[in-house]
């Protein structure tokens, strides 16, 4: 399992873990990996109790720290057997309490918010149609009056997607962002082509709102962050009032891994159920691309799974091994350069474990 499962990291990481190159110099003197105790509901513990080789971890996390090696870099934490076993910031320490950019990690909120929804009977089913929900923002072409939540959910709309250049000008232009979606010509018929887009997670965002009365980040306020312990955050909206669905949220390392233990608990935490098992069973299921559920991705036969933003940010699940690994890196800059050997160093903390 562990030979395929770095390839599967491998090959999604070197995609997915870009940015720009920082000056040198950046970076604190290594000081070790061990988390400290806080009254925040986390359990620490040490590395070799719970099954992982802390020499391994050792290495890791001095790479980790290396300028050349990884110049992104911010925070990488370790969670086994539900304690937090590692975690270390290499730009700042105060990162740790600090508000991160997860970007397209979004999308994997998202779909939590999204499942609890239809867990509560407030959405009645990943096939309604949108046009049902909100039939205001359609104009009158009936193939996308078919247009279901499912479609949305594996960005399988057949709407021509906007490009990345125009993602930001978009998602901060005037007038209804669902709207603007949904007047996009169809490029193809709904549930035939897989385009990766931030898109399709609006129009999930905007049934959310609609079925529940609230915007996606007051609905997961209540029903997802409040379970959670998590009592800090940011969620941009469009103009219109609807949460993004894709980006915009920023959320702090040790909350990262809040909802990666959940996930990896089959939707509970500390004995509270938070989302159905039903649903996280469903959404990882590979819908698209090879690799691609209900905004998640989805490795080595399920083995890993993945919430991935860009410039490097992550909260990777691996059941088999009882293991949550969170990575936070810099995203603020427009010019993204590959920044390799992370597919490799998430590899070896799979490796470093020992029983």
């Amino acid at each position: 399992m562990k030979n395929a499962t770095r390839w599967a990291l491998q090959a999604g990481l070197t995609i997915m873990c870009t940015g720009c190159l920082t000056d040198p110099e950046l970076k604190l003197d290594y000081e070790g990996y061990e988390p400290e105790a806080l009254s925040d509901g986390w359990q620490v513990s040490g590395a070799a109790d719970e099954g992982l080789d802390p020499e391994m971890l050792e290495g890791i996390y001095r790479d980790f720290f290396r300028e050349d090696g990884f110049p992104t870099a911010r925070g990488l934490l370790v969670v086994r057997h539900g304690k937090l076993v590692a975690e270390a910031y290499a730009r700042d320490r105060a990162d740790r309490e600090r508000y991160h950019n997860v970007q397209s990690v979004a999308k994997s909120v998202t779909s939590l918010a999204a499942g609890i929804a239809l867990d509560d009977g407030l959405l009645p089913s990943v096939d309604v149609p949108l046009f049902d929900l909100m039939p205001q923002h359609f104009d009158d072409d009936p193939r996308k009056r078919s247009l279901s939540l499912r479609h949305a959910l594996t960005m399988q709309t057949g709407l021509a997607p906007y490009s990345d250049e125009d993602t930001g000008a978009f998602m901060y232009s005037d007038g209804s962002s669902v709207e603007k979606i949904l007047h996009q010509p169809l490029v193809s018929d709904p549930g035939t082509s897989f385009y990766y887009t931030d898109d399709s997670p609006q129009l999930v965002s905007a049934a959310v709102q609609t079925a529940t009365g609230r915007s996606l980040e007051a609905f997961a306020a209540e029903r997802l962050f409040a379970p959670l312990g998590i009592t800090g955050w940011r969620w941009e909206h469009h103009g219109d009032g609807v949460t993004f669905g894709a980006i915009g949220l920023w959320l702090r390392p040790r909350d990262m891994a809040r909802i990666g233990q959940m996930v990896l608990q089959g939707g509970t935490w500390q004995n509270r159920r938070v989302v159905s098992e039903q649903w996280l069973e469903e959404s990882m299921q590979i819908r698209a691309n090879g690799d691609y559920g209900y905004y998640w991705w989805v490795y080595d036969e399920g083995r890993v799974i993945g919430a991935k933003g860009a410039g490097g940010q992550m909260i990777f699940i691996v059941p088999e091994l009882d293991l949550v690994v969170v990575m936070t890196c810099d995203s603020s800059s427009q010019s993204w350069l590959l920044s390799p050997g992370i597919g490799d160093l998430v590899s070896r903390i799979l490796q470093a474990v020992r029983d």
